[in-house]
């Protein structure tokens, strides 16, 4: 009898096992076997995916200074506004977002040298996430967790300095850390771009949603 509770125990722990790690792997390898051309880092410091699987040795991805690379942030925007919230109703997202913010262990942050919420140019917001099971909606490093099941054409509210704004998204990819155009800032447009970490968990691609100003 106690050799076959054993036996079920270590049945169900190589079971849970699989489901964390089995669609790291594939997605890894999938990662490697598609990599695009290699372009100057931006977005992440210049190691490798498989040093940066549910975490890293050599950087504090909750800072947002290491999710570029050289390791310093762009000069940012002068505001008296300090933070703006930002929501996706039909993911149940609703978080504070600091202006020209850092540190991703408190809350999202509008990264700096961006355009501000309603104005021209990209307004470009991190948001951390990590493995599914762990997700809780008021824990700063889950928030962004259900981006992944983002649709386009729903619509991302954000009140910045007390005027509410309404964005519909138009585009989602995903993209490696070594693309540059995540940033860019289109003056022609008043765009806002999220971005989180994927697969979740871990920190190989970027989930890219952007977004336009409809009103």
């Amino acid at each position: 009898m106690r050799k076959k509770i054993s036996t079920l125990f270590f049945s169900l722990g190589f079971l849970l096992l699989l489901i964390v790690i089995l669609p790291l792997v594939i997605s890894q390898l999938r990662f490697i076997l598609n990599e695009p051309p290699r372009l100057l880092d931006p977005v992440a410091a210049p190691r490798r995916p498989g040093l940066t699987i549910l975490g890293s040795l050599t950087a504090d991805y909750t800072q947002a200074s290491n999710w570029f690379y050289p390791a310093s942030l762009p000069q940012p925007q002068v505001t008296s506004v300090k933070y703006f919230t930002l929501s996706l109703p039909s993911l149940d997202i609703n978080v504070l977002t600091e202006v020209n913010g850092s540190d991703l262990k408190k809350n999202a942050i509008h990264y700096p040298g961006t355009a501000l919420p309603g104005s021209l140019g990209n307004s470009v917001v991190f948001g951390h996430s990590s493995l599914p099971f762990l997700y809780k909606p008021t824990n700063p490093l889950t928030i962004f967790n259900p981006l992944v099941k983002a649709k386009l054409g729903e619509e991302i509210v954000v009140n910045y300095a007390d005027i509410t704004y309404r964005y519909q998204i138009k585009k989602i990819r995903e993209v490696s850390p070594k693309q540059l155009e995540v940033l860019d800032q289109d003056y022609s447009k008043k765009q806002l771009t999220l971005i989180t970490c994927v697969p979740l968990g871990t920190y190989w691609r970027r989930l890219v949603l952007t977004a336009e100003l409809v009103n």
